[in-house]
């Protein structure tokens, strides 16, 4: 006779999937894992297992066996069944959310206290710059602004965002500067911070004056399958490296293949403290892109990074991202915009 002795809670991350254990009297059985999206099903195992010694049959490790499928999918449900050839026992059916961090609480208490992110804590923004937040369970959120008048009068304004896409109970919102701005009908005043809510959710940015737009700006994939930006304010370098395949053709050296590789190296600029923790997602990110002209471009590979903080009181933490083209061509053409140097400060200036 087979039965559950132990299982995952009904709903839970994918980071914190407790173990599977059957109990039998028989000696051997099969086991059938499976996870379902849509209407899809995943057949993740099915094998002839033996008890031990105590009669009990034991899936542990689960989180890496349904990961890779919940990279793909975010949001799936899972079920398990042991038959030992008299009978079958079926775990209740799991819902699971894909998380690869440790947040130190039930999936449950996260989704209902936190945005799909890691931040934990303001966020630094400025009007170009483009942001998003997820909340499961959410179809809207509050924005709460501080807002400069034209006559320099202070006042909080109040806002209502719907959601732009929600897919497995999963709500995407944009909450850029720009976005803000329009749903305040602010004219000639001047977004200073805001605070988006959606229940006991809550996220913090704040603006900040920047002259030239950031080099780069990378859209990456966070602990939570959902797509954040990390906006670089400090210096960016290129380097080229070229190998030469040579030889001699008809009497005469030749070149007859010549790889191109660029590697770039940029610099985040000073990051508060918050920003600090939350900075090294995209640095553990599978998938990360470049944002380009207000869209996704480029697929990029981070080769290497230096994120390096410490607790002394003066300390303020920038990182060092370097990252190559994923597609083989590296030869991309690159549209120029406004430089550090030739910005309109700089005109100002020198006029």
């Amino acid at each position: 006779m087979a039965q559950v002795d132990s299982q995952p809670e009904t709903f839970c991350l994918s980071s914190q999937i407790g173990d599977i254990i059957f109990s039998s009297t028989e000696e051997k059985g099969t086991l059938t894992l499976t996870l379902s999206h849509g209407g899809t099903t995943h057949t993740v195992m099915e094998e002839t297992l033996w008890t031990d010694s105590n009669g009990h049959v034991t899936i542990d490790s689960l989180s890496s066996l349904v990961e890779p499928y919940l990279r793909e999918y975010k949001c799936m449900t899972m079920d398990c069944s042991y038959d030992d050839g008299d009978t079958a026992a079926d775990i209740d059916t799991v819902t699971l959310l894909y998380c690869t961090a440790d947040v130190g609480m039930t999936a449950q208490q996260w989704v209902d206290n936190h945005f799909l992110t890691v931040l934990a804590g303001e966020k630094m923004t400025a009007y170009n710059r483009e942001e998003r937040l997820y909340a499961c369970g959410a179809a809207v959120v509050t924005v709460e602004a501080d807002v400069m008048l034209p006559a320099g009068d202070f006042v909080t304004r109040t806002v209502t965002l719907n959601a732009v896409s929600t897919t497995d109970n999963i709500s995407q919102f944009n909450v850029s500067p720009k976005t803000i701005i329009n749903a305040l009908q602010l004219t000639g005043g001047r977004l200073l911070a805001y605070t988006v809510t959606a229940g006991n959710r809550s996220q913090e940015f704040c603006l900040q004056e920047e002259q030239v737009l950031p080099m780069p700006s990378l859209v990456f994939v966070n602990s939570f399958g959902c797509e954040e930006f990390l906006h670089c304010n400090g210096t960016l370098k290129r380097e080229g490296k070229f190998t030469r395949s040579t030889a001699r053709i008809s009497e005469r050296l030749r070149n007859y293949k010549v790889t191109e590789e660029r590697k770039f190296t940029a610099n985040t600029g000073w990051l508060n403290e918050a920003m600090a923790d939350w900075a090294e997602e995209a640095l553990r990110s599978y998938e990360v892109y470049l944002w380009q002209d207000g869209q996704r471009g480029k697929e990029v590979v981070i080769t290497e990074s230096k994120s390096e903080t410490t607790n002394e009181d003066d300390y303020m933490t920038a990182y060092e991202v370097t990252y190559t083209y994923a597609q083989r061509i590296h030869n991309v053409v690159q549209h120029r915009s406004a430089t550090r140097i030739f910005s309109e400060q700089f005109e100002d200036i020198y006029a």
